[in-house]
């Protein structure tokens, strides 16, 4: 399928499925330590929600469940076997919504679908008020969407044909300047262009440009291109797409550079041999903006598109989500913030923990990516990503 691109493929041993890319989920596992799995099958359940499944990335034995706290599922692992095969679906025989809604959840699908606001899987029953796919990624060192989807045009088309059935509401593609993209004929797909800097590539950029929420109890759902791909791979092939692109960067990295890799795949396999200092950081994101991974999570993420390593001395000790230091305002900050968005309000109203402020000030649109960039920006240090999330959690129990 991407055979034109002539990306490097790396092979490892174990990959996993990660509790925290789930939020909202109270998991049921389906298998236990030492079961085989075939690929694409029904690994997870949501214990509440029980239409929502959540499948094995790879075939393999269970080798590991970790848990943490509060028995909180941090990562199911899997020693991988990829002579178990995967689980084969039938296209659904009608294409209404009910039976193309069973499908999606049948298969998994549905679970890579996130709402805004709160980041959640949406509800099976829900309706939203748009649909948007981001075709676009501008975090620095990331892998170019361009070339991928259209190596895997077909499969991308017949995905969003698909989705764009399940619901009475537009879907938008969010796609870069001079990539044209163009479906079959249809008054629900919009195809929208967006420039700019990191923040062009964000769903809460297109999310307020396209379809504000947060005063009216709405939602949206956003998807990601990769996984419109594995979509219409299913569609098209009856079996789930079991790899990814991903780019590898930062300091430590001695040779950067994007990679095709299992779903899932266990990073410290992955870094072997690619980097420069064994004290490196190892973060899910871009080396500017990217996340420090815990030693049990070192797993790819549902949606993470890039990996990197960075020199010990080049990340902070700590990840505060809060800081004593002061908020300076600055110009800087005003450049990164996301479109629409007051950038020293939000900041201060999501340091005082003022909720309602930050409500009010465009937090139900936003999620910890899009406020990566004042973090980093900040003579504060703060962590304005977790600060969010403490907000959003509180506006999702009143709501």
């Amino acid at each position: 399928m991407l055979e034109s691109l002539n990306l490097e493929t790396r092979n490892v041993s174990r990959t996993a499925l990660l509790g925290r890319d789930y939020r909202g989920v109270n998991f049921e596992v389906m298998y236990a330590e030492g079961d085989q799995v075939q690929a694409g099958a029904v690994l997870l359940r949501d214990v509440r929600r029980r239409d929502i499944r959540i499948c094995a990335p790879r075939a393999g034995k269970i080798e590991r469940i970790v848990r943490g706290p509060l028995r909180r599922l941090v990562a199911v692992q899997i020693e991988m076997d990829d002579d178990l095969g995967s689980v084969s679906h039938e296209n659904p025989s009608n294409q209404d919504r009910g039976t193309l809604r069973r499908f999606l959840l049948e298969t998994g699908v549905w679970s890579s679908l996130r709402t805004r606001p709160f980041d959640n899987i949406p509800h099976p029953d829900a309706e939203p008020g748009a649909i948007f796919i981001t075709a676009l990624d501008n975090a620095p060192m990331a892998p170019e969407p361009r070339p991928i989807i259209d190596a895997c045009l077909d499969e991308f088309r017949a995905a969003i044909a698909l989705l764009s059935a399940i619901s009475a509401a537009p879907l938008y593609v969010c796609h870069a300047p001079g990539h044209a993209l163009t479906f079959t004929e249809s008054a629900d797909i919009h195809c929208v262009p967006f420039s700019g800097g990191y923040s062009a590539g964000l769903p809460g950029t297109h999310i307020h440009a396209l379809c504000p929420i947060g005063f009216d109890g709405g939602e949206v759902w956003h998807l990601g291109y990769q996984d419109v791909i594995a979509l219409g791979h299913l569609l098209l092939h009856g079996a789930p797409w079991l790899q990814r692109v991903i780019s590898l960067g930062g300091n430590a990295v001695t040779n950067p550079r994007s990679l095709l890799l299992p779903v899932g795949a266990s990073i410290d396999e992955v870094l072997l041999g690619e980097l420069s200092d064994s004290r490196s950081a190892i973060l899910a994101g871009s080396p500017i903006y990217g996340r420090r991974l815990a030693a049990s999570e070192r797993f790819l993420g549902a949606r993470q598109r890039q990996i990197s390593a960075l020199e010990g001395a080049a990340v902070d000790a700590g990840d505060a989500a809060s800081s004593n230091a002061p908020l300076i305002p600055s110009e800087q900050l005003e450049r990164v913030a996301p479109p629409g968005i007051y950038a020293v309000p939000l900041m201060r109203a999501l340091q005082l923990g003022d909720v309602e402020r930050a409500r009010q000030l465009g937090a139900l649109e936003l999620d910890e990516e899009d406020l990566a960039p004042l973090s980093h920006a900040c003579v504060s240090g703060s962590d304005y990503g977790s600060l969010l999330r403490r907000v959003l959690e509180q506006l999702e129990g009143a709501h």
